[in-house]
């Protein structure tokens, strides 16, 4: 009850007139960026972030967290509308929801996928309140030995799971932790890879490398992409969510909802994960799943309310723990450093009015962003024949004005660009941006707790298997690392063996 009590503090201290408009713009951006093919959650967010930046306080957050929540909704109607998925976590919801318009049942794909991204936000918000309270109580008795074994693990998952090729995921984190290394020793202060430029001394920003790294890089990419299908038509009436759907869809909802959960708090598995394994789940437990891929409602329940949901439990490490899961979150968390706070178990004790206020926003835009979505889908999708010459130009100029006026600096404005270029080369490459973005948040903190560590415990390194909880971090990491040796061993082991039967 409790708990209640404060979300519901929460969601009145988010009616505040500010804080509610700020909500809504970062929802509407998220509605258009989900939209555009090519971009997504983690490149919205990122462009979004130096203008949240300047409203401050929980109006940028509320903001960011708008976005991201945002695109999710906004992801399903390129995928349903053209067949070609808004972002990556939407691309389950093309193999239901196009087949479903070009049989003339536009409407109602794009209606059982808001109210699916409803519900899912719904449940994950739930999950997200009823659980972090009791994480960030638990997280308190950690220490810099703990902190240290959890960011490992943490690492540890975001390189093997990053990307298609486990190497290439760790080459890019430890090309993240080496740019983490630049500027300033936190100890003896003295420059690191600085170059002897004093625009580094304080450290790549990372709010400066994400814009250029995500944003920048998607909008680049993008360019290539053609859209010459034709868009399915609807009526505004046949968007309204029926009744008999809800009823229809109703275990696909709350699976979907419930996996893309538990999915969404592990680190670096993401939204796209979830919605895979929602979808493939809902098909396994169907009494029909021929049926799937041919156009059913089922099939867009079940992915949609897995992403929305998915979204919500990223945020669980990011606020308790202060380490994000996910690439967005990551962008997120460095909004949360730019306006002064530092998220971790923390954040609930110092901030809470803080923290609830947040959650109470996303409350309030998971509610309107129904509404939102409903009026908004017709200007969306007419915005996906927008020219990208003039589009992007906008959005471009967007980013480099509020790159500059974070300190009114042109060699933040360079640094992005090259950010951009560098994550052009990274995707031409196949080298996966998450985990060098997430080396880059985390290195420094990792630096920090393992020489904190090693001062209190006078350099005796076995002070790391000594405490229980970081013991059992520790062994959890070797176990992670070991999955992808042991999966190239056992594949080896059984093309030879195919080899000598025939």
């Amino acid at each position: 009850m409790e708990t209640l009590a404060l979300l519901w503090d929460g969601i009145l201290a988010a009616t505040d007139p500010a804080i509610f408009a700020c909500t809504i713009l970062g929802a509407v951006v998220g509605l258009l960026i989900g939209a555009l093919p090519g971009l997504g959650p983690t490149a919205g967010v990122a462009i979004m972030l130096p203008v949240a930046a300047g409203f401050g306080g929980i109006a940028a957050i509320a903001c960011l967290g708008g976005v991201y929540y945002g695109s999710m909704f906004g992801g399903a109607i390129t995928s349903i509308l053209l067949g070609i998925p808004g972002d990556a976590p939407s691309v389950m919801t093309v193999i239901d929801g196009y087949p479903m318009a070009q049989k003339g049942e536009a409407g109602r794909a794009l209606g059982t996928s808001v109210f699916a991204s409803f519900v899912g936000g719904l449940l994950g918000i739930a999950g997200l309140v009823a659980l972090s309270v009791p994480v960030s109580r638990y997280a308190l008795a950690f220490g810099p030995t703990e902190m240290t074994a959890m960011m490992c693990f943490a690492l540890s998952l975001l390189s093997v799971l990053g990307g298609r090729n486990a190497f290439k995921g760790f080459v890019a984190l430890a090309l993240g932790l080496w740019l983490g290394m630049v500027g300033l020793d936190p100890i003896s202060a003295l420059p690191r890879y600085t170059g002897g430029s004093m625009n580094l001394f304080d450290g790549l920003d990372f709010s400066i490398v994400a814009v250029g790294l995500f944003g920048l890089t998607a909008i680049f990419t993008s360019l290539e992409a053609n859209v010459d299908k034709p868009v399915a038509k609807y009526t505004f009436a046949s968007l309204l969510p029926r009744m008999s759907d809800a009823v229809q869809t109703r275990w696909q909802l709350l699976q979907g909802s419930v996996l893309g959960f538990f999915v969404g708090v592990l680190p670096g598995v993401g939204a796209s994960a979830a919605t895979m394994l929602s979808y493939a789940l809902a098909k396994r437990l169907s009494p029909t799943p021929e049926k799937y891929g041919t156009g059913i409602v089922e099939g867009v329940a079940a992915p949609e309310a897995a992403n929305n949901s998915a979204s919500y439990g990223a945020m669980i490490p990011l606020f308790t723990l202060g380490i994000p899961g996910s690439a967005t979150t990551a962008v997120m968390m460095g909004g949360l450093i730019m306006i002064g706070l530092q998220p971790g178990p923390l954040l609930f004790t110092e901030n809470p009015q803080f923290v609830w206020s947040v959650f109470g926003s996303f409350a309030i835009g998971n509610l309107a962003l129904v509404f939102l979505t409903l009026l908004l889908t017709p200007l969306l999708a007419a915005a996906l024949f927008v020219p990208t010459a003039y589009l992007y130009p906008i959005v471009i100029a967007i980013v480099v004005y509020g790159v500059f006026a974070i300190d009114n600096s042109t060699f933040n404005v360079m640094l992005t660009i090259l950010a951009g270029g560098a994550g052009i080369i990274l995707a031409r490459l196949d080298y996966p941006a998450v985990p060098l973005i997430l080396g880059l948040v985390l290195g420094p903190l990792l630096e920090r707790n393992i020489r904190r560590t090693l001062i209190q415990s006078q350099g005796d390194l076995l002070v790391f298997i000594e405490r229980p909880i970081a013991l059992g971090l520790f062994i959890a990491t070797v176990l992670v690392l070991s999955i992808p040796l042991f999966l190239k061993l056992t594949g080896r082991k059984k093309i030879a063996a195919d080899e000598a039967e025939v």
